[in-house]
């Protein structure tokens, strides 16, 4: 296994030493201030081997981190429960929007009201998955469509040059005979 250490500083200017793993498939942010939720998804979603999975409590903290270039991002929207310095997730998602453009990040909330879905309008790609006892199973399938997509387009980047490379030396060994 290939790692490679990363001392990060947070927004206070801590230090955090992070394994980045490289034979990993998917690098996923969790990011939640209720650390028993936190400690829950985490839980659930290690037991698969191809996840790197990195937690945070604050989506500070989350954006001090991006130089990891996750794959996914987990944000609760509501981020300010437990900190009141802390920014909502629709604030800090609309930030990973402008550092990392191509990074999906889907929104977790425990409030069912949908009242906050106008707001993440254009950030998330319309998900928007909500605190209960699916969450993880719905999450788990959202990796797996990442997955297969990126392997769509791995073929797609592998047969095209093969495909080319066949096609000029065919026509090079037609064009020698001739």
């Amino acid at each position: 296994m290939k790692r490679e250490e990363k001392i990060l500083s947070d927004y206070y200017g801590a230090l955090y030493h992070i394994k980045e793993n490289k034979d990993k498939d998917l690098t996923i942010f969790l990011v939640d201030d209720d650390q028993f939720y936190l400690n829950l998804l985490e839980k659930q979603l290690s037991k698969n081997p191809k996840f790197e999975i990195f937690t945070f409590n604050t989506g500070e903290k989350c954006l001090n981190s991006l130089e990891l270039k996750p794959d996914l991002i987990i944000l609760d929207y509501h981020l300010d429960g437990k900190h009141s310095y802390a920014k909502k997730g629709d604030i800090i998602a609309k930030e990973i929007k402008k550092k990392l453009p191509k990074t999906e990040t889907i929104i977790i909330s425990s409030d069912h009201k949908l009242s906050f879905a106008k707001e993440l309008e254009g950030i998330t790609q319309k998900s928007i998955f909500f605190k209960d006892s699916y969450v993880v199973e719905k999450i788990q399938s959202k990796f797996l469509s990442m997955l297969n997509k990126r392997k769509e387009v791995w073929l797609q980047q592998a047969i095209f040059p093969t495909l080319i490379f066949t096609i000029i030396l065919i026509s090079i060994i037609i064009y020698l005979k001739v």
